[in-house]
């Protein structure tokens, strides 16, 4: 889903969060360009790019938040084709 989208996704849950500022360092530090990508990111790579624990929290939430989505609409186009 999201490799069709390019990292439109990326920029749009962090300014859904108020983190757009780190989208270049996400998409090219930490080489993040798909949801599946952040099961490899930790908390010390984020405090690398500069990013402070509440913003951390802010992103977990938001990425948790995407999956259960994205989950739902598998399960859901599993269901209906």
């Amino acid at each position: 889903m999201q490799s069709d989208e390019g990292t439109e996704w990326l920029l749009e849950l962090l300014t859904e969060v108020q983190l757009q500022q780190y989208f270049v360092r996400i998409r090219d530090e930490l080489n993040v360009t798909r949801l599946s990508h952040f099961d490899y990111v930790k908390n010390e790579d984020l405090e690398k790019i500069g990013m402070g624990r509440p913003g951390q929290r802010r992103l977990w939430e938001a990425v948790k938040r995407r999956r259960a989505i994205c989950k739902r609409k598998s399960w859901m186009s599993k269901v209906l084709l």
